[in-house]
This record gives structure tokens, sequence and C-alpha cells, in this order.
């Protein structure tokens, strides 16, 4: 992973610890935090990572994965990698203007994360791709996936197409969005439990003097890295201008390793915490439920397995090596 800058980073964890308070975002359950929304927008954090000339904040990828990591870290209520890592993404691609405000995006119609607070659409269908006001399409029964994240039914009827990503691109597009949300989520839910293992005391001392819990906590921050680690070297992979086959693996991958920490993590997360990690006054649902609905959004690790075991297959035997012993790509730093 290359060097983000430290004054970027600085002002991101300043913002999202300031704003994204457990009762900030409780509140904020069905819909979006506006004034999380308004200083990411007014300090340019909203359209990291994409390009100045179609209406970006310009940076990298790496940049941009950054802030992702941190808003899952922080269970920041808001659209953002839907509007940076995928919609941004898909109109620089395409050429398109990047419209104002938060972005859902429309996959061929159906079921669209965010849709019910977006500003615009980004449409991707298997006749191009578009940009839509909200009120240009038609949107259906709505709902919330486990974290209060809203949802609905959107379709997608006549609009103004051009060439631009395939629709399985710019899922799996989606599909990085989501594990980057994960890999900060997943840490966020090992340093909580690590700072209650050494503030609960049972039997006169830190429930994080038993060994069987210092197991625990060493599984979960084991777990952490290593799916840290698979959506770093996803980026990494794409940043150094990767051919489309080799994006889709190593994000399978990224999405993937994810997916299996989720399950580890929250379970050992809410054993070590008990009852109180079930709270509204405590932080680690907000952090564990996300994980729980981002784990089944935009592919779950079963799928993405799947979908790497056919990949790897498709190439023969003699390619597996090879294949495996090319990630990470050299970077230049």
């Amino acid at each position: 992973m290359t060097a983000v800058d430290v004054l970027l980073l600085e002002t991101v964890e300043s913002i999202f610890g300031d704003l994204c308070t457990p009762e900030a975002v409780g509140a904020a359950e069905g819909g979006l935090d506006a004034r999380l929304w308004s200083a990411l927008t007014e300090s340019g954090l909203s359209t990291v990572g994409v390009a100045e000339s179609v209406g970006g904040s310009g940076g990298t990828l790496h940049d941009a994965a950054a802030i992702a990591k941190a808003a899952g870290r922080f269970a920041a209520p808001v659209p953002l990698t839907e509007t940076s890592v995928v919609g941004g993404w898909v109109c620089e691609q395409a050429g398109l203007q990047l419209p104002d405000g938060p972005i859902a995006v429309v996959l061929g119609g159906g079921r669209t994360y965010w849709a019910p607070v977006a500003a615009s659409f980004v449409v991707v269908t298997d006749r191009g791709v578009g940009v839509a006001p909200a009120d240009a399409l038609t949107v259906g029964a709505t709902g919330a996936n486990y974290a209060g994240e809203p949802w609905a039914e959107v379709t997608v009827g006549a609009a103004d197409l051009v060439a631009g990503p395939s629709v399985a691109e710019v899922a799996a597009r989606g599909a990085l969005a989501r594990a980057l949300l994960m890999a900060g989520a997943l840490q966020q839910a090992v340093e909580l439990s690590v700072l209650y293992a050494n503030e609960r005391e049972q039997f006169g001392k830190p429930i994080g003097k038993f060994q069987i819990l210092q197991h625990y906590l060493a599984e979960m921050a084991g777990e952490a890295v290593v799916a840290e680690a698979a959506c770093d070297n996803a980026v990494d992979v794409i940043a150094a201008g990767a051919d489309p086959a080799e994006v889709s693996q190593v994000i399978a991958a990224a999405k993937a390793t994810t997916g299996r920490a989720v399950g580890i993590i929250n379970r050992l997360a809410h054993q070590l915490h008990g009852a109180i990690g079930y709270t509204d006054e405590h932080r680690l649902q907000y952090t564990t439920r996300r994980l729980w609905a981002w784990r089944d959004e935009h592919g779950s690790e079963a799928q993405w397995a799947a979908e790497l075991g056919r990949s790897l297959a498709a190439a023969g035997g003699p390619a597996l090596w090879p294949t495996l012993v090319s990630w990470p790509r050299p970077l230049a730093v």
C-alpha cells in the first residue's frame, strides 16, 4: 500500500471523530447525517479519488481507499463510497460530469443502496451509463439494511446513456467499496474489544489478562490485518493498471476475505463484550451491524470466493502459482 498524505488522514479522522458519535450515528438510521455530509463536501472529502476534470476533488485511489476505511471505522451514516469510489469512478470512466450531492448507483434497476436520500443517480445498464437527478427515475418500495442504511427499488426508464464500464465491472467496484468499509469496521471492532478487555474487571483484574480472552483478541487482530491486507492489495493492483481479469480476481479476494473475517470478529467481539455490546449506548453494535449488512451487499464472500475459483480454474493449473505470487504487484513509492 502506498503512503497516503498525513494531513488528509488527520483531517478525515478529525471530522469523523467529531461528528460520528454513537448518538449521531443512531439518530441518522434510516437516512443520512446531513451535518456530516456537509462537512465532507465542504472539505472536498466526498469526491476524493475522482478527477477534477469531471468535478471531483482529485487525488488517488489510495486516498479514496483510506477515507473509505475511515468511514467504515467510524460507522459514518453517509453514502461516501457510492459517491466517490463507485459513482465518481463511473463518471470519470465515461467522461460524465459528477453531479452535486450524495449519489446512489443503480445497477440495471432493482434494489439500490442509499437511493431514498440520493440527490442524483448514476445509472449503469447493459446499454451504457448515465447520470440522472433523483426525480427522473421511478422509486418504488423502500427499506433499510440491518444497520439502518436506506435502500429503494429503482426502475430505470429511458435515459441518455453513453459508453462506460459494464454492469459486471461496476458491481465489482461496489464490492471493493464494501470491502474497504468492512476493513475499517473490522479494525474498529478489534479496537473496541481491546479497550473493553482492559477496562472491564472480573475477579480483581482486567478480563484482558485471562488467557482465553487474549487468544480471542489475538485471533481477531490477525483476521483484521489479513482483511485489510487483501483490500490494500486490491487497491495496489488496480492503481498499477492491471487488466480487467486481474482486477476482478483481487476484488474477489478482498471481498471474500473481509466477509470471512466478519463472521469471526463479530462473534468474538460480542462474546467478549457480553450483553453490553448489543445496547444502544455502546458503539460496538453500530459497527457489527454494518459488518453483517455489508458482508452480503454487492455479493457475499461465498459468491466472490466461487467467482475467484472459477477465474483461477479457467486459467488452468500451471497459471495458479504465477498468479498467486504476482500479488501484490511492486509499486514505485
